[in-house]
């Protein structure tokens, strides 16, 4: 954009700020669906293809973990700064190391119950991707 905006006066220390999103950018391209039969497969007993199955999902299952503790770990630093920030009264703090800018970011939407249903129809926008989900089975949790 050709506008640009005063940077604020950042105060000494650190801050902490997400990393804006990106606005969307027309629309889609057609989701092309997989030919995969739905349904489950059990793989197990003492094959190879059963034992690097199980290490996967296993480095996978220890990652989610590490992942969750991360996160943790994120959030508590961030609650820290954001005192500190309120603390001092300013939105952005700067030791040797690190800046951090506290930015309000703000986004709009619209509910299909807020709208007529033609209205709804005409300008609904839709998408669809693939997640997988892991679970531990067994009920207990292997310490690693």
């Amino acid at each position: 954009s050709s506008r640009s905006r005063p940077r604020p006066t950042p105060a000494p220390l650190g801050s902490d700020a997400m990393a804006p999103k990106g606005k969307a950018k027309g629309k889609a391209a057609p989701v092309k669906k997989d030919p995969i039969t739905k349904g489950t497969a059990s793989v197990t007993g003492d094959s190879n293809d059963a034992s690097a199955l199980e290490d996967v999902m296993r480095r996978w299952s220890e990652a989610k973990a590490k992942e969750a503790e991360a996160h943790k770990e994120v959030e508590s630093c961030k609650t820290q700064i954001e005192a500190e920030m309120m603390k001092r009264g300013v939105d952005s703090l700067v030791t040797d190391g690190y800046e951090v800018t506290k930015r309000t970011q703000s986004r709009e939407s619209v509910s299909k119950a807020d709208l007529p249903a033609d209205v709804w129809a005409t300008y609904a926008k839709s998408s669809s991707f693939t997640t997988l989900t892991l679970k531990e089975l067994g009920g207990k949790k292997k310490k690693a």
